[in-house]
């Protein structure tokens, strides 16, 4: 959503309410936030602390900006890991990074702007809000069989059965439908007669992965590049 041009409406739904409460602080009080992040130096005991809950929704913002950025992976958010000290690469480091950060995130708080930020079932928001004219871009959780080790990676997983019911509801929507994750078989056959474009591309580790989108048949078949959703 971020990288794409405005539209009439633009919804973002979540169920993580740490995520949702970091784009609805980001909204309403993005200039605070860069503030914050302007002032906290990259520093291990600020890495760890942001792994402690806040009730203030501005500071526990900050705090999942702070474990994002500073945690190796792109899942630090959810689980914990080790805190990126190197220095040793060459061009910039970790902490020249996080100092150029609150330009960047301003940018962010700017596109936020006018979104209306959700925190709901997923097939229920996409039914609210669902017209002909719609596009749904829907990003659930991997199925659990293309995971390294299968293991738990979200707050809110999916079962296969999960994954079963969600095909089926998206299928009812009468708006255009974009859903994105790792080729598999499963989806291959719950999306059956959608058409799906495919991209090669690196997991965490450096693992190579395909990367798919499946696009609902209301699309149509037009050359679909996958760069520029990407």
């Amino acid at each position: 959503m971020l990288r794409k041009p405005r539209a009439y409406a633009e919804v973002y739904n979540d169920l993580g309410g740490e995520i949702v409460n970091l784009f609805r602080v980001a909204r309403d009080e993005g200039e605070k936030l860069a503030q914050l992040c302007e002032l906290t130096p990259f520093a291990r005991a600020e890495f760890v602390e942001s792994y402690e809950p806040s009730p203030d929704p501005l500071e526990q913002a900050r705090r999942t900006l702070t474990r994002s950025f500073m945690g190796f992976g792109s899942n630090s958010l959810h689980q914990k890991s080790g805190f990126r000290a190197n220095s040793n690469r060459s061009g910039t480091t970790p902490a020249h990074d996080w100092m150029n950060y609150p330009a960047a995130l301003r940018v962010t708080i700017q596109r936020l702007r006018g979104v209306v930020i959700e925190n709901r079932d997923a097939l229920e928001c996409m039914r609210h809000h669902d017209t002909p004219e719609t596009l749904h871009y829907a990003d659930p959780p991997y199925v659990m069989a293309t995971r390294s080790d299968e293991k738990h990676d979200y707050p809110h997983e999916m079962t296969d059965v999960d994954h079963q019911q969600f095909a089926e509801g998206i299928k009812q929507l009468k708006g255009k439908v974009v859903v994105s994750g790792y080729r598999c078989d499963a989806y291959d056959e719950l999306f059956c007669g959608w058409q799906r474009v495919d991209k090669a591309t690196h997991a965490d580790g450096a693992a190579k992965r395909i990367e798919s989108l499946w696009l609902s048949p209301n699309i149509g078949h037009q050359g679909f590049n996958f760069s520029e959703a990407a």
